[in-house]
């Protein structure tokens, strides 16, 4: 028998491989001596805090600051008519950055205060007025696409970045069909056909550090100083550019350690907000969302409605599916990474399948994103389920 080279042990030095690779930054975390942005305390900081709308969808018909503006310690007030009617989002720019006229969700933010300290800007955005006029809201996404439901983004079809080919159905910014195969066919070979509706909820991302940001401008050069929980620091460099009209160049991130993400950390939310405060006072700002703000105004999972019909022969071989899946998309697609539906591999299976997906921005949730896996994971989850339903 001849020896070969599969036959021998070949030995090898490696500088990674079968040996141990500590995380980077596990010895700063243990240790304490990590800085997350809220840690970041510059020179003459003061506190920026915002006042959030209570209902989920109303015009706002006047706005009177002459309260917190007149409190000891307060530094400056903002609301939509100070600053740039410009719409923000990391790919789908659809979401002013404080309320212009209307709020599409409960804690939406109207107006943001700067003061000395956070209990003086806490207590002076309570003595802000604002008049409301209520209007209908609807926050099922299946009763957000019919004809006659509240319209909330009258403007949809003008948001830049907006899903291309434009949907035409109400409230819908993402809608996209796969398929493969004669469903018709499919479902007329099938012993039995099984239909069932699946659903899952909203699930905050649960990170222990809440969204932080701390901004400065440098007096001489006009130089940006940013420090923020962010996971994509080019990214929220480009966003924060468009959002405040301050070339990128112009703007320098400082890194931090970031206490959590999985998925929720991809967007600027308070930094402009922080950059205008900065600009009127002449001093450094931190802005750090309290846990109750985090569930209320944060980026938190879609939930979705799975309507699943399978046939089936007698022998458990699935002939047809056809998949509606609805995702509710909140007030906002802001957040998302990707503005479109994103299911992949969602056709390729056996037999023959269609797979109609709906994205909904119009719903009065607070604005969503994605979670690690973005949205695969709920449509295999339905999948499963039909799959154990079929069987049984």
């Amino acid at each position: 028998m001849h020896e070969t080279s599969r036959d021998k042990v070949i030995e090898r030095s490696f500088s990674s491989v079968g040996k141990a690779a500590p995380r980077i930054e596990g010895a700063q975390k243990v240790s304490g001596t990590a800085r997350y942005t809220a840690d970041h305390l510059l020179p003459g900081t003061i506190w920026g805090k915002v006042l959030r709308s209570p209902y989920p969808h109303a015009r706002v018909v006047q706005i009177d600051t002459s309260r917190a503006q007149s409190q000891p310690g307060v530094m400056a007030v903002l609301t939509a008519a100070d600053m740039p009617t410009v719409l923000t989002g990391r790919r789908l720019q659809d979401m002013p950055m404080l309320a212009q006229n209307r709020v599409r969700f409960i804690g939406e933010k109207i107006a943001v205060v700067a003061a000395e300290n956070r209990d003086i800007a806490e207590e002076a955005a309570q003595l802000i007025k604002v008049e409301y006029e209520e209007m209908s809201a609807v926050f099922d996404p299946l009763v957000a696409i019919t004809e006659g439901a509240p319209q909330l983004h009258e403007g949809l079809k003008d948001y830049k970045g907006l899903p291309k080919p434009i949907s035409g159905i109400n409230n819908v910014y993402s809608h996209e069909q796969w398929a493969l195969g004669n469903i018709d066919q499919g479902f007329g070979e099938a012993d039995r056909i099984f239909e069932d509706t699946f659903t899952t909820q909203h699930v905050h991302q649960t990170y222990l550090e809440p969204h932080s940001s701390v901004l400065s401008i440098d007096k001489d050069s006009g130089v940006v100083h940013i420090w923020v929980s962010n996971k994509g620091p080019y990214q929220a460099k480009q966003s924060l550019s468009e959002a405040i009209g301050v070339p990128p160049e112009k703007i320098v991130i400082h890194v931090s350690a970031i206490g959590g993400d999985f998925g929720g950390k991809g967007a600027v939310m308070d930094l402009p907000l922080c950059y205008f405060l900065a600009q009127r006072t002449g001093r450094p700002v931190r802005m750090i969302m309290t846990y109750t703000e985090e569930l209320m105004a944060g980026n938190p999972r879609h939930s979705s409605v799975m309507i699943v019909k399978t046939g089936v022969k007698e022998d458990g071989t699935i002939v047809a599916r056809r998949v509606k899946a609805f995702f509710n998309g909140g007030a906002y697609g802001a957040m998302k990474p990707i503005p479109s539906v994103n299911l992949p591999g969602a056709v390729k299976r056996r037999a023959r399948i269609v797979f109609q997906t709906l994205r909904l921005t119009l719903t009065q949730f607070t604005r969503t994103a994605f979670p690690a896996a973005i949205s695969a994971h709920r449509a295999w989850f339905s999948l499963s389920l039909a799959e154990n339903r079929k069987s049984t």
